[in-house]
């Protein structure tokens, strides 16, 4: 078994091999997005030439995550969709201004070739318009397009490998606003959630809010027991995972970002 409460640096694929099977309680996790940015690492993930061969790696990955997880355990993906922006294919799939639906192929793999039971596609909102009454809540990065509408939600697919898993529904109920509710504890909050994204200094432009990885860990995961993020990025799952009495293993090859995950420890650490 790797060390628990460390980030190692190491591949994501060589890093799950290394863990004994049955061995993880909850995986929260968001891998990079296809054709979008370079991380300036060898043989990264989302940097292959078309959509076909990340989708596939990210099976790879999602086989090897069904394996470390205990029968009781949990997968938390978070997936964000690319644009087609090349001319010339003669694929009907692969045509300019084409939304691919990596996030739904990736599950849908995930269900027919590796058998893992998917629970929930729960859409994360970032920024939501009431348009009857003009108000906006949240925020979303923004995109110079003006001939289709910016894209302010993400998915997180919720698997599982067995029909028997942990789960506590009463760790993130919604409380009633009137008295009276059907469960005293609050409402079960559905599957459209609003997580807002965070401001940060750090130079991880990627960073999901604490209160997604929360979320996920709150509801997936036993208390002492191991959360694992193959992606680790800035940290947040790690120091998420010790705030809610969680262990983390973490993964992660880009040396900057695991600058920035040693800094973010040690001062959650200090606080």
């Amino acid at each position: 078994m790797m060390q628990i409460n460390k980030v190692h640096q190491i591949d994501v694929l060589a890093g799950l091999k290394k863990l004994p099977d049955n061995s993880i309680d909850c995986i929260v996790t968001s891998p990079p997005y296809w054709n979008l940015r370079d991380y300036n690492v060898e043989d990264q993930i989302g940097l292959e030439k078309n959509p076909e061969d990340f989708i596939n790696k990210i099976v790879e990955i999602m086989k090897e995550c069904k394996r470390v997880i205990k029968p009781t355990g949990t997968i938390w993906l978070n997936l964000g969709d690319s644009y087609f922006k090349k001319l010339g294919n003669s694929s009907k799939w692969l045509q300019a201004k084409q939304r691919l639906l990596i996030p739904f192929r990736v599950a849908i793999k995930c269900q027919d070739e590796l058998g893992l039971i998917l629970r929930n596609d729960i859409s994360w909102i970032k920024q939501v318009w009431n348009y009857k009454t003009k108000e906006s809540f949240g925020s979303s990065m923004p995109v110079g397009v003006n001939d289709r509408l910016n894209t302010t939600s993400e998915s997180i697919f919720f698997f599982v490998k067995s029909k028997n898993y942990y789960f506590d529904l009463d760790a993130i109920r919604i409380p009633y606003r009137d008295k009276g509710g059907a469960n005293p504890k609050g409402k079960n909050p559905g599957d459209c959630i609003l997580f807002p994204l965070e401001p940060s200094r750090e130079e991880h432009i990627a960073m999901f809010p604490k209160t997604l990885p929360e979320f996920c860990i709150k509801s997936g995961c036993p208390k002492n027991g191991i959360v694992l993020d193959p992606f680790m990025g800035s940290g947040t799952t790690a120091i998420v995972a010790k705030r809610l009495g969680r262990n983390f293993i973490g993964f992660e090859i880009n040396k900057e970002y695991l600058k920035i995950i040693e800094r973010r420890l040690s001062q959650e650490s200090h606080n």
